[in-house]
């Protein structure tokens, strides 16, 4: 029995809910809100995001997709165009090559795994800004970001494994 035109309509909205709603939350967390310093400790919901759905659900969240997200955020904060791609790009293929020991691993190993991978991506990418731009960048923004976006990991975990069993149910 084919699908009726409505049905392939909901099936599109499903598998493109992880991709609409990193986005969304990207552009919500880069608005500016004119508190001093804020943007040194908000979290990286982005890399987040890429870290559940490329592991839980990877036909939803191709590499194509991390590539344009990664790229949608480096315009609009404003920092070195290419980084961020790069950066995400190299955490999906790590975090692609441990896959298969995560998804049955427990919350807190997962945890410890994100924490490790998030610093070597925030690690990298202070490195990289080091060496494309002239002056040698504050670390301790790159350290607070990275113990903020660790923080609130569990709570936007725990949002994105509700929005898997209610919306994209297999």
């Amino acid at each position: 029995m084919n699908p009726t035109f409505w049905q392939r309509i909901d099936g599109l909205a499903r598998s493109a809910c992880p991709f609409t709603i990193t986005l969304l939350l990207t552009v919500l967390f880069l608005v500016p809100l004119r508190i001093p310093n804020l943007a040194e400790v908000v979290p990286s919901i982005l890399l987040i995001s890429v870290f559940y759905w490329t592991l839980y659900r990877p036909d939803l969240m191709p590499i194509w997709a991390v590539f344009g997200l990664a790229f949608i955020h480096d315009l609009l904060s404003g920092i070195l165009l290419g980084v961020g791609p790069l950066i995400l790009l190299l955490f999906c293929l790590a975090l692609n090559g441990q896959r298969k020991f995560l998804v049955g691993a427990s919350f807190s190993a997962l945890w410890i795994n994100f924490f490790i991978l998030s610093s070597l991506a925030f690690l990298f990418q202070w490195v990289l800004i080091y060496l494309l731009e002239p002056g040698i960048p504050d670390y301790r923004p790159v350290i607070f970001q990275n113990l903020t976006t660790v923080a609130v990991y569990p709570a936007f975990s725990w949002i994105f494994a509700l929005i898997q069993r209610t919306l994209l149910k297999e």
